[in-house]
């Protein structure tokens, strides 16, 4: 079983890698941030770390692994908030055996990702727009990077079987997925994911886990209806 990661030759970003065979393969730990560090071999702009976020996600797939699964911890790795993301991590049934994803997790089949520290954490020098003295060039950078995060969230209105009530939440259509959006729904109602289906229809359409939602046809303000019941 090979290792999912993926690292571009111009990649000039250093990161450490973990031994894998001082690894646990059993168990299962929260995922966490905490305690993780990294320095770049140069300093970088948050515009450079995103391009060099992307270039690993969207390379990393092509490799070996589940698409669902890498977009489930894309999701999780760019969300700061803990719980949001392990409610992701749970939804896709992956475990981290270690809880730091740069040692790698694995989902239900047994396939092994293995996340840069590049992709979880910022590096303890990154540069600081708000510092005297900042470039145009950096400048620059914070605008296209302010402009690109405004276009890709969106608003998905969600009714709840439950109480037929409706819940509004922000989405990325290029990242987030059903799996994901099941996710964020159960967090924002306290639900504990484990412990509820949630299933989500259109116009009568139920919709798979991997589906993303930018291939959902959510025009004119339609709503998803979403199925709540019990797990037993």
């Amino acid at each position: 079983m090979g290792c999912c990661y993926s690292r571009n030759d111009d990649d000039s970003f250093g990161h450490e890698g973990s031994d894998e065979n001082h690894v646990p393969r059993g168990g299962n730990k929260p995922f966490t941030k905490k305690g993780m560090t990294w320095t770049s071999e140069s300093p970088v702009t948050i515009f450079n770390l995103k391009q060099q976020r992307d270039a690993f996600w969207d390379t990393a797939p092509s490799y070996e692994g589940r698409l669902e699964i890498w977009q489930a911890l894309r999701c999780a790795c760019e969300s700061e908030d803990l719980v949001l993301s392990q409610a992701i991590i749970d939804s896709a049934n992956v475990t981290i055996p270690t809880g730091n994803l740069a040692d790698g997790c694995y989902d239900e089949l047994g396939n092994k990702y293995v996340i840069p520290l590049y992709c979880i954490v910022e590096p303890t020098n990154l540069i600081d727009y708000n510092a005297e003295g900042s470039s145009e060039r950096e400048d620059l950078d914070s605008k296209l990077l302010d402009e690109e995060l405004t276009e890709s969230e969106h608003i998905i209105t969600i009714r709840l079987s439950s109480n037929a009530k409706d819940v509004k939440l922000n989405y990325n259509p290029k990242l987030d997925t059903i799996a994901t959006l099941r996710a964020k729904l159960c967090t924002n109602q306290n639900l504990e994911i484990k412990k509820y289906h949630v299933r989500f229809f259109l116009l009568g359409r139920i919709f798979e886990d991997k589906t993303r939602l930018c291939d959902v046809s959510l025009e004119n303000e339609q709503i998803l209806q979403a199925f709540i019941s019990e797990k037993f």
